[in-house]
């Protein structure tokens, strides 16, 4: 390739960094952001944490039973310590059976409301 044809090539790379920069456009490649860290715990750790607003929007792992349904997307939830309610719109949750449930504190501020975990994932519970 002759000399001109590289500088060619240079040009248009640095005219199209210079671009997006301009732009705002990233230059480098980042992993997608790694899944949220779920911190196994309890129904009385979660009630404890109502109008707590350092633990809302937490993610939380709870092992259980579901009790009850209310309406199309709320259920109540036991583990022995406590209930609580789970609003789980993209999920039907079987009631009954033991499930590890994987999901996102929301707060009930200044009385509006319930606190509720959101649940993003579930699953049977394996038998010891």
């Amino acid at each position: 390739m002759p000399f001109g044809g590289v500088l060619v090539i240079m040009k248009t790379l640095l005219g199209l960094l210079v671009v997006s920069a301009l732009l705002g456009v990233s230059t480098t490649f980042s992993p997608a952001a790694p899944p949220p860290a779920y911190h196994l715990t309890t129904v009385s750790w979660v009630i404890a944490t109502r109008d707590n607003i350092d633990k809302d929007d937490r993610y939380v792992t709870l092992i259980g039973h579901v009790t009850g349904r209310e309406g199309g997307e709320t259920y109540f939830f036991t583990d022995g310590t406590g209930t609580v309610r789970l609003d789980s719109e993209k999920f039907e949750l079987p009631i009954g059976p033991k499930i590890v449930v994987g999901g996102r504190i929301d707060q009930a501020y200044l009385g509006f409301g319930h606190l509720e975990v959101d649940v993003r994932r579930w699953h049977l519970a394996r038998k010891p």
